[in-house]
């Protein structure tokens, strides 16, 4: 007490003690604020694994049955197993139509090799004898790509001579003013309005056909027929089209002509006209067919000559290294492509329904064929509302099991998804089954399961909690701590995790410290 009595009495006798005073109590301020700011809560960042995954809560059940269908919908074109057939995981059971994603498959898978042949050929380098060899086939691929294009083009007039012969020749035989704007067919049937196609028909395949004509006597080899081809299809299938209406009318037992049963003769006729553009559009296929793998081979041929002649140089070699890649990706591309017109058994199992018939339509993800597993099981949950939009089918899981603990995990992939919402407590969830990728005896039947479904997996990325994102003006920034100083820094920000994690695109580096709690001003 005496001290602070001294030195009271000190201080009203000297006034420059109270600045030194203030002084003191300024330097602790700014020490305290630069401390604060120095115990910043922080992490470093590195690159990594960006794994989102939905986590569910579900039940075992016996893998009695699972309901398949299409991805993509279609013509079913083949059903390749039926009721009581035991099939294994893989397998195809149906397909729709899919001819034009096998041919688009092959011809990537063609192109990878082409440009793995070019790729290899470039590392070994060239010779004089290959370039020569190399020379004497593109002289031959291009004799052959001239012949394929001359039957073709030959081809194309022999189509446009059967077109005309089974119109002129057989089917204006039916119609009054054939060649005219208003041609009319003189057979009566029931159906007008069958009728009022086949004469609007008639008058359109008149026009066609000069149009067909003029257009074959411009083709020469020497010209691009890529659009004779493309007329020349179109043109056929329209006749088809209109021979089969024309023989609906002409086979109908109600179909007359003066009163009376149309002749027989006119039915052989239509048969006979049928069959010639029938033949025609095979003779075509066949020839386009030909065409087209004379022009890929001798473009192939001709590159790679190219590449022979100028020598391959590093840079070269790593251009040619991104091509294969490319057709590597497009291979793969197609392939999935592909896969999505086929119905897969997702495991060993057997038939128990299969509604899958040949010719029907089938819409996408609709219930046609079901299977029994063999010894498996799957697990039944039920996903919020919130989270369905996020699960696909084929969806890899990780499933661990109450009776066996966090640390024993057995591997699953999501294998239907309900279509209708299933109201549990009030609140509307979406019911999916995951099929268990093994057998495992210790699975049984009602065990509680805790599901991790990944929706997506990005390697090499920079993620940070979603609180250290902050806006300012429209953009983004994270508070970042260099030499002991914060500094805002702007970032690009990608996906979102279901748990708030934010993957930055761009605005960070491995190892850049991150204030957790930033100081926004």
């Amino acid at each position: 007490m005496i001290y602070i009595k001294k030195l009271l009495h000190l201080l009203k006798k000297n006034k420059y003690i109270y600045i030194f005073l203030g002084i003191i109590l300024i330097i602790c301020g700014i020490f305290i604020f630069n401390n604060k700011a120095i115990n910043q809560e922080t992490i470093t960042v590195h690159i990594g694994d960006f794994i989102n995954e939905v986590s569910v809560s579900g039940k075992v059940i016996p893998s009695e049955s699972v309901d398949l269908g299409f991805y993509q919908g279609g013509r079913i074109s083949s059903v390749r197993a039926k009721v009581g057939d035991h099939v294994y995981g893989g397998q195809i059971l149906a397909s729709v139509e899919n001819g034009d994603l096998q041919a688009d498959l092959k011809q990537k898978e063609a192109a990878l090799l082409s440009e793995q042949a070019k790729l290899k050929s470039l590392e070994a380098g060239t010779r004089p004898e290959q370039i020569a060899v190399t020379e004497s086939s593109v002289v031959s691929a291009q004799t052959s790509f001239d012949q394929a294009k001359q039957t073709l083009i030959n081809y194309i007039s022999d189509s446009y001579t059967k077109a005309d012969d089974a119109i002129k020749n057989k089917i204006d035989q039916f119609f009054q003013n054939p060649l005219t704007n208003n041609p009319t067919i003189i057979i009566s049937t029931n159906d007008s309005d069958l009728i009022s196609r086949v004469n609007m028909g008639r008058s359109s395949i008149g026009k066609m056909l000069d149009l067909w004509q003029k257009s074959i006597s411009q083709i020469n080899p020497e010209t691009n027929i890529d659009k004779s081809i493309s007329d020349s299809e179109n043109n056929l299938n329209q006749l088809k089209l209109f021979l089969a209406e024309i023989s609906t009318i002409t086979n109908n037992t109600n179909s007359t002509y003066s009163g009376v049963p149309i002749p027989s003769l006119w039915k052989s006729d239509t048969s006979v006209a049928r069959l010639s553009i029938d033949t025609a559009i095979s003779s075509m296929s066949s020839a386009i067919t030909s065409y087209k793998n004379a022009q890929t081979d001798l473009v192939v041929k001709q590159n790679n000559l190219k590449l022979q002649q100028a020598g391959a140089t590093q840079e070269d070699i790593q251009a040619q290294v991104a091509q294969v890649q490319v057709a590597e990706a497009n291979v793969a591309s197609a392939q999935a492509t592909l896969a999505k017109t086929l119905v897969l058994a997702p495991f060993d199992g057997e038939i128990t329904k299969m509604d899958a018939k040949v010719g029907e339509i089938a819409s996408p993800n609709t219930s046609l064929i079901s299977m029994m597993g063999a010894g498996t099981f799957q697990i039944e949950s039920f996903v919020p509302e919130v989270n369905i939009a996020q699960i696909k089918l084929g969806n890899e899981a990780k499933i661990t099991l109450d009776a066996y603990g966090s640390s024993v995990s057995f591997l699953s992939k999501v294998v239907s998804i309900d279509p209708a919402e299933t109201i549990r407590d009030g609140i509307s969830t979406y019911k999916i089954k995951l099929q268990f990728s093994n057998k495992d005896d210790r699975i049984k039947s009602g065990m509680t399961a805790n599901v991790s479904i990944t929706i997506f997996n990005k390697p090499n990325v920079i993620v940070v909690p979603g609180g250290v994102v902050f806006d300012r003006n429209g953009k983004k920034f994270i508070q970042v701590k260099i030499n002991e100083k914060l500094l805002d820094r702007e970032v690009i920000t990608g996906s979102v995790s279901s748990l708030g994690q934010i993957e930055i695109i761009s605005g960070l580096s491995d190892g850049d410290v991150v204030i957790l709690n930033p100081q926004v001003k």
